[in-house]
């Protein structure tokens, strides 16, 4: 059995765990039964409370694990989560993007399902080389794929996320969350959550394929909008709540619906995926207008086609846009 190594959270929790079960403990226990400092010692509580765990701390009796955190850390992700692939977790506190992390990462071999997923970025970015706010509360995460599908799918991934997503929102906080194409997830006609697709491929064959999803989860959107173009509707899970939601308990369930969904699209085609991104879409049979470049659009949104292109009914046209600013009237 291999030496504990208790300068690393995870392990140090478990010995913190075991050794208060019936009580505090003091910090020179700890560092006694961890071979480690004193000073290492306060160094592991503060990073522990960081995370989010509750630990309580006694004059003269020492400390005690009082609550378990409900932050995505990676050895508290990875026991919670039930997938076959997409499990192997690359976390940071602070990163520029997990989206560029991820793709640095996605050219190695053994890359396929790794999860890349930080308490805040720094340079985090949106579509169209938008910057992407992060700030601590949010969900901010990439995952690695190596898809065998037709390269003409591959366009189909962010609809597997964006499904996701939202099926993960409506489980895990009973919220109405809907689908706006082409890739964001909304709540009451305000985005809580968008995806970027990043991907490297030839002319019969996708090397690698890597999502991104920003989830504004407990963060504060009256902080986030004002930073924002104005006319951008934005909310969080906390707004419309009205109190924080477990960060862990939604990136499990969106990975493993991912997961669920990314397999689906592999093994059984689009034609799934995308009747139930139909079903989920707050925009269909909605008036819209699409801006691309200096030219808009209007119509009524009907539908999407098997490259997940949207439908749109501009008088007796029917026209299919690939891309562009979605703008619903609700």
């Amino acid at each position: 059995m291999p030496a504990q190594d208790y300068g690393k959270p995870d392990q140090f929790l478990s010995l913190l765990k075991a050794e208060s079960a019936s009580g505090y403990v003091s910090g020179q226990a700890l560092a006694k039964k961890a071979g480690i400092s004193r000073s290492a010692v306060w160094k592991q509580i503060r990073r522990l409370r960081r995370y989010g765990y509750t630990i309580e701390s006694l004059h003269g009796m020492g400390y005690r694990l009082a609550g378990e955190t409900d932050s995505p850390v990676p050895w508290e992700l990875a026991k919670a989560l039930n997938t076959s692939f997409v499990k192997n977790i690359v976390y940071r506190e602070t990163v520029d993007s997990t989206q560029n992390l991820a793709m640095s990462i996605a050219s190695k071999p053994d890359s396929h399902g790794t999860i890349v997923i930080a308490e805040q970025q720094k340079s985090g970015r949106g579509r169209m080389k938008r910057k992407w706010l992060s700030p601590k509360g949010g969900l901010w995460l990439s995952v690695v794929l190596k898809p065998s599908i037709p390269t003409a799918q591959v366009t189909l991934l962010p609809f597997v996320a964006a499904l996701a997503v939202c099926e993960a929102i409506r489980e895990g906080t009973k919220l109405d969350a809907g689908l706006k194409w082409p890739n964001d997830i909304m709540i009451s006609g305000k985005k809580v959550a968008g995806i970027l697709l990043d991907i490297s491929a030839e002319a019969e064959q996708v090397n690698y394929a890597v999502i991104g999803i920003g989830l504004n989860a407990n963060v504060d959107s009256s902080a986030i909008a004002s930073r924002l173009d104005a006319g951008i509707m934005i909310t969080s899970i906390k707004d419309e709540l009205g109190h924080e939601t477990s960060r862990l308990v939604l990136a499990r369930l969106l990975l493993e619906k991912l997961e669920h969904y990314y397999l689906e699209l592999e093994r059984q085609g689009p034609s799934g995926i995308l009747q139930k991104w139909k079903q989920r879409s707050d925009m269909l049979g909605k008036q819209v207008s699409v801006t691309q470049g200096s030219k808009t659009i209007q119509g009524i949104a009907t539908g999407l086609n098997d490259d997940g292109s949207l439908l749109l009914k501009a008088g007796d046209k029917e026209i299919s846009i690939v891309s562009g600013d979605i703008k619903v009237r609700y």
